[in-house]
């Protein structure tokens, strides 16, 4: 039986240019999409097909999955420009496609915390949407295991970037 997904919707309201979307984003049906411990911001938008898109800004939000009592921290980032890539320690890359377009991903771990004493392990995707002339970059935070957020790559590839 193949794994069902279900889409959630990364947006941001700014005062001036309205509601806009950074992704749409595709995972499976276990997770629901809660808001983010950081605030969201969109600097520059894109109207693709009547949708507007953040071209530039930042976005957060809590992946959680109830009946695991496990929750995945999610930082999405747009920019028109490159943007660095985080500090992973045993890393591991490999490449995948994220709404069509060809994503490099990475799967590593970082401490956090005041004393570097919070060991998490991150997924990294990174992907150019030429379409809505950005950079996309989503990265997942998790204390559990690896694999946890190695299971979203397959859900990710039906991700919508416009």
């Amino acid at each position: 039986m193949k794994p069902t997904t279900r889409d959630h919707v990364v947006a941001a309201t700014h005062f001036v240019l309205g509601p806009s979307n950074f992704v749409v984003i595709r995972l499976p049906e276990q997770w629901d999409l809660r808001l983010g411990r950081q605030p969201m911001d969109v600097d520059y938008t894109v109207a693709v097909d009547g949708v507007r898109w953040a071209q530039e800004g930042r976005a957060s939000g809590l992946l959680v999955d109830l009946r695991a009592r496990r929750a995945i921290e999610l930082s999405v980032r747009t920019s028109r420009g490159p943007i660095p890539p985080p500090k992973l320690d045993e890393s591991r890359p490999g490449t995948s496609k994220v709404g069509g377009h060809a994503a490099a991903y990475t799967l590593g771990s970082a401490h956090f915390g005041l004393f570097g004493t919070k060991l998490y392990h991150v997924l990294h995707v990174s992907y150019r949407c030429d379409e809505t002339q950005r950079i996309v970059d989503l990265r997942f935070m998790h204390q559990g295991t690896e694999e946890t957020l190695e299971g979203l790559l397959p859900a990710l590839a039906g991700t919508r970037c416009h």
